[in-house]
C-alpha cells in the first residue's frame, strides 16, 4: 500500500519552522570585523593552545583602557547589536520596533508602511507590498466624470465639509493623529489617539507640549484712550490691575474676566486676555501717526462666549459714548476670527523650540534683543510675566529641517542673569497690528514645489536656503504665559500647586501649516483640549467653561453633558448600571433630579421658576429653604388683600430683596450664583470670621468697595441679603486618604459631626456595618451613607487623579454662607 500524501498543513507547519529556525540563527550571528588575513582566507584556530612562562613576558604591566576599548569598540558593537536584534527577532515584529508615532495599523500587512531600511527585513516576515494593479491605476486616472457632471476639485470638496463647522488650517493633521468633535462651531482635536496622558504632563513639566488653539477669537476695541478705559472699567473685572502702566503702555497682556455691563459682581461671562497695542513714538508716516493717536485693545477670547463677549463691549460702549460730552468720538469693534492664528506652547523647553524652529530677521529692530536673550534660558518661567514681544520672523520652510538650540554652559557663566532684558513698549512693537501687513501676508508667496526647486539648485545637498528679498516676513508676537494657582487657595497640604510656564505665538493667518510642521519637527510633543485641561488643573486654575459656575457657558455645557450621560444610562441594560432612579438625590430642591448636573440653586436657596408653586394653588408645597424675610413679604400680600397670586404662568418670586429701580445691574442678573475670584475671597473670609458685623453688611460693602473705584454705582442696602446668599467660593480639595473624587461629587459640611479622630459619624457607622456584615434596604441607603441633603455646601466641577499630587484632588465651588459657618466653628 502506498503512503499516504502529507497534508498540506504538515507541510506548511514545517516549512514555517524551518523559515523560523533560519530566521533565529541569522539573528544571532555576530558580525567580524574584515582585515587582510582574513580577506585571504579564513584562518582556523590551533585545536590546542599551550601558555608558558616565557609567553607572558611580551605583556605590558598597565594598559590604557580608553585605547584598549577603542581597539576593541568594533567587537562590542557586533555584541550589543547581535543581543538587541535576538532579543527583538523572539518578540517582536518589525513594525512594533518602531516608536509609537511612526506605527500605522496596515503596517503590519503592508511593508510599504514600514521605513525603507527596514522593508526588506519585513519583507522577509512575509509582508506584501499593495500596490494596486497598473490598469487600474491607468483606467482611474484616465476616468472621466459622467456626462451633465462637472468635476469638483479638491479644495471644493473640503469647503463642502465645512458648511456646519470651521476646520483650523493644521485640521488635516489633526485629524490623521487626534480624536476630533465639534465644539463651538469648530471641529476640534481632543486628545491623541496614542497612549500620551502621562507623557504628555511630564513633557509639560520638564520638556514642551503645542497646541494649535486658533479657535480663540480675537476682539479688537479702537477708540480715544478715555473713552476705551471708560468701556473697560464697565465689562472688565475691577480687582484686576487693568489700568497700570504696565499694561496700557502694551509691555505686558493682563489676564482678567469679563462681566456684562456694569453687573459686578454678577453677569460672569469669561476669563480674557487684554493687549494693548504699544505707543509707537517714532512714527515716520502720516497714517501711523494718525493711528497712534487712538488706543487699540485686543481681547483674546473663548469661542463658547465670543459673542457673549462682543455684545458686551458694544453695549459698554453705547453707554460710554453716550456720557461722552466730547463731539466726533467714534468708537470701532472689529470681529478679528479669521485673520489672527495663535499656538501655544508649554514647558521649560519652549524657548529652545521656538529659538530653533523660527529665524528673525537681521533688522535692528528691539525684540531682537529679547529673542536673543530668550534662547539663552532654560525655562520660560525666567522671562516676566505676561511679556510680549514684537517680532519679524523668515518663512520657516526655508530653515526646515529645525535644530532646538542649546544652552550655554552653566559653570562659565555661573553669575550671569536669567533675563536680562526688562519688558517695555519698544520691545512689543510689531506690524501685525496693521491690517494692510495682515492682509499681505496672509497667503505665502511661495509653495511647498518652489521651494523644492529652489532646494535643488544648492550645490551642497541639504543646505538650507538663504532668505531673499522676494521672500514673506511674518510679523508675530509672542507672549509669556504663566498657568498659576489660584492665588489664597491652598490645598489641605498647605503645599503650593505648580506653576506651568510657556508661551502664547500670535501671527497672520495663512501660516498655521508652516510654523506647525517646524514646530512639531523639533520633538515637542502635541497635546488636544484634555492636556489643555489637564495643564490648568495639576496647576490648581479653573478651566473654562467647566469650572466657571454662574456663566452661561457653563449651563450649556453641563445641560449637553447631562443629555449625553442620561440617554447613555437609559440605553445600558439594568444589570450593568446603577440603579440611579432608585437613588436619592442629594439635593435641596423638592422634585429637582441633579444626578446628571449640579444644583446650585438649590444649596444656595434660590428658586427656579419653573420649580415654584403658585401661592394660593398649591399651599401644602412650600419651599425648604424658607428665606429670612418671607414672612415680611407674606404680611405685606395679606395686608394688601392678595393672598392669592393669578397663575398667568409669570409670577413667581424674583429674588429676595430685589428692587427693579435700584442702581447698579439689573434684577435679571442678580438672580443667579456669582463667584469670588482671587485674594479677594480669603481676605473676606478673614475678615468675616474675626468680625461682629453682619456677614450681609459687610460682604455688601466689600462688593461696593470694588466697584465704586471702577466708577460704578454701589448696589442698595436691600441687596445685601440676596447678594451673600448667592455667593460661592472657588475651592481646592486634597483627599486625606484614598479614593478620587469625580465630577459633580457633593460637598457637604461634615464639621459638625467629626468624631475624636477625625472621622465623620456617617461614615463610621457604614464602616462599622461593612465589617459585622449587616445588611440594609435600599430605602435606607441615602439615610446611611450619606448626610441630610441640607449638609450640602457645594459641587466638584473637576475631580480626578492628580498625577503632580500623587492622589486624588478636586476643584470646586461651595456656598459662602456655608463656609462661613466652618470658619467660625472652626475659631470657636
Amino acid at each position: 500500500m502506498a503512503p499516504k500524501r502529507p497534508l498540506d498543513s504538515e507541510t506548511v507547519q514545517e516549512s514555517s519552522k524551518a523559515a523560523k529556525k533560519a530566521k533565529t540563527k541569522a539573528a544571532r550571528l555576530i558580525d567580524i570585523q574584515q582585515t587582510e588575513k582574513t580577506a585571504a582566507g579564513p584562518s582556523r584556530p590551533s585545536s590546542t593552545v599551550r601558555f608558558t612562562a616565557d609567553s607572558l613576558k611580551g605583556l605590558p604591566n598597565s594598559i590604557d583602557v580608553e585605547k584598549f576599548v577603542e581597539a576593541r569598540s568594533f567587537e562590542v558593537g557586533a555584541m550589543q547589536k547581535a543581543m538587541q536584534t535576538a532579543r527583538e527577532d523572539a518578540s517582536k515584529r518589525v513594525w512594533q520596533t518602531l516608536p509609537r508615532h511612526m506605527r500605522r495599523r496596515t503596517a503590519s500587512h503592508d511593508s510599504t508602511r514600514v521605513p525603507v531600511r527596514l522593508r526588506e527585513k519585513a519583507r522577509a516576515e512575509g509582508l506584501v507590498i499593495c500596490q494596486m494593479d497598473p490598469v487600474k491605476k491607468r483606467k482611474k486616472l484616465n476616468a472621466l466624470p459622467k456626462r451633465g457632471r462637472t468635476e469638483i476639485g479638491r479644495t471644493a470638496k473640503l469647503l463642502k465639509r465645512q458648511q456646519e463647522k470651521t476646520w483650523l488650517e493644521t485640521h488635516i493633521w489633526h485629524a490623521k493623529r487626534m480624536n476630533m468633535a465639534n465644539l463651538w462651531g469648530h471641529r476640534l482635536a481632543i486628545h491623541p489617539t496614542e497612549k500620551s496622558f502621562r507623557p504628555s504632563h511630564r513633557a509639560s513639566l520638564h520638556g514642551s507640549i503645542v497646541q494649535d488653539v486658533s479657535y480663540y477669537g480675537v476682539l479688537e476695541l479702537k477708540g480715544p484712550d478715555d473713552l476705551v478705559k471708560n468701556i473697560l472699567s464697565q465689562c472688565c473685572d475691577p480687582q484686576s490691575a487693568l489700568f497700570s502702566h504696565c499694561y496700557t503702555s502694551g509691555a505686558r497682556a493682563c489676564d482678567t474676566h469679563i462681566y456684562q455691563t456694569a453687573a459686578f459682581p454678577f453677569g460672569l461671562i469669561c476669563p480674557c486676555t487684554l493687549i494693548w497695542r504699544p505707543y509707537n513714538t517714532a512714527a515716520e508716516d502720516i497714517e501711523t501717526a494718525r493711528s497712534a493717536a487712538a488706543r487699540v485693545v485686543w481681547f483674546h477670547v473663548h469661542p463658547a462666549a465670543f459673542l457673549d463677549v462682543h455684545a458686551a463691549v458694544q453695549t459698554a460702549a453705547s453707554h460710554a459714548i453716550a456720557d461722552c460730552k466730547r463731539q466726533g468720538s467714534e468708537i470701532e469693534i472689529t470681529d478679528l476670527r479669521g485673520s489672527i492664528n495663535a499656538f501655544e506652547i508649554m514647558g521649560p523647553r519652549a524657548s529652545q523650540v521656538l529659538t530653533g524652529a523660527l529665524k528673525v530677521t537681521k533688522d535692528a529692530r528691539p525684540g531682537r534683543k529679547a529673542w536673543n536673550a530668550l534662547a539663552k534660558i532654560s525655562s520660560s518661567a525666567s522671562m516676566p510675566k505676561g511679556m510680549v514681544v514684537g517680532l519679524q520672523v523668515f518663512d520657516p520652510r526655508l530653515s526646515f529641517p529645525p535644530s532646538n538650540t542649546r544652552l550655554p554652559e552653566v559653570d562659565q557663566q555661573p553669575s550671569a542673569p536669567a533675563f536680562s532684558v526688562a519688558p517695555s513698549a519698544e520691545i512689543a512693537l510689531s506690524e501685525i497690528w496693521q491690517e494692510k501687513v495682515r492682509e499681505n501676508v496672509k497667503k505665502p508667496r511661495f509653495t511647498k514645489k518652489d521651494l523644492d526647486e529652489r532646494r535643488n539648485k544648492n550645490l551642497v545637498p541639504g543646505t538650507r536656503l538663504q532668505p531673499q528679498s522676494s521672500d514673506a516676513r511674518i510679523p508675530i508676537l509672542l507672549i509669556q504665559r504663566s498657568i498659576s494657582p489660584v492665588s489664597g487657595l491652598s490645598g489641605s497640604s498647605g503645599l503650593s500647586d505648580p506653576q506651568m510656564h510657556g508661551y502664547l505665538l500670535l501671527f497672520p493667518a495663512g501660516w498655521s501649516m508652516s510654523f506647525w510642521s517646524s514646530i512639531t519637527h523639533t520633538g515637542t510633543r502635541v497635546g488636544g483640549l484634555r492636556e489643555h485641561k489637564s495643564q490648568r488643573y495639576e496647576s490648581g486654575m479653573p478651566h473654562f467653561p467647566e469650572d466657571y459656575v454662574g456663566t452661561q457657558s457653563y449651563d450649556l455645557h453641563w445641560e449637553k453633558r447631562a443629555t449625553e450621560e442620561s440617554e447613555k444610562w437609559e440605553r445600558t441594560p439594568k444589570a450593568k448600571k446603577p440603579p440611579y432612579d432608585r437613588m436619592p438625590a442629594p439635593s435641596r430642591s423638592p422634585g429637582h433630579e441633579v444626578l446628571w448636573k449640579p444644583d446650585w440653586d438649590g444649596i444656595l436657596g434660590l428658586v427656579a421658576k419653573q420649580d415654584i408653586p403658585i401661592l394660593g394653588k398649591e399651599p401644602d408645597l412650600i419651599p425648604t429653604q424658607r428665606p429670612d424675610d418671607m414672612d415680611r413679604i407674606l404680611d405685606s400680600i395679606i395686608q394688601e388683600g392678595t393672598s392669592e397670586l393669578e397663575d398667568d404662568g409669570d409670577v413667581a418670586w424674583e429674588g429676595i430683596g430685589g428692587n427693579s429701580n435700584s442702581s447698579g445691574p439689573d434684577l435679571q442678573n442678580r438672580n443667579g450664583p456669582w463667584v469670588l475670584h482671587s485674594t479677594h475671597a480669603t481676605n473676606l473670609l478673614a475678615t468675616l470670621s474675626s468680625s461682629s458685623v453682619s456677614a450681609h453688611l459687610e460682604v455688601l460693602r466689600h462688593i461696593n468697595g470694588i466697584r465704586v473705584k471702577r466708577g460704578l454705582r454701589p448696589l442698595p442696602e436691600d441687596d445685601a441679603e440676596n447678594l451673600t446668599n448667592s455667593a460661592l467660593v472657588a475651592v481646592k480639595i486634597e483627599l486625606c486618604g484614598r479614593g478620587t473624587p469625580d465630577d459633580i461629587s457633593v460637598i457637604y459640611d461634615a464639621s459638625a459631626d467629626l468624631g475624636e479622630s477625625g472621622e465623620p459619624a456617617w461614615n463610621k457607622m457604614m464602616t462599622e456595618m461593612i465589617e459585622n456584615g449587616s445588611k440594609h434596604d435600599d430605602d435606607d441607603h441615602g439615610k446611611i451613607s450619606t448626610p441630610d441633603s441640607s449638609r450640602i455646601i457645594g459641587y466638584v466641577t473637576s475631580g480626578t487623579f492628580s498625577l503632580m499630587k500623587g492622589k486624588g484632588a478636586a476643584l470646586g465651588a461651595v456656598s459662602l454662607v456655608g463656609l462661613i459657618a466652618i470658619v467660625q466653628r472652626d475659631a470657636k
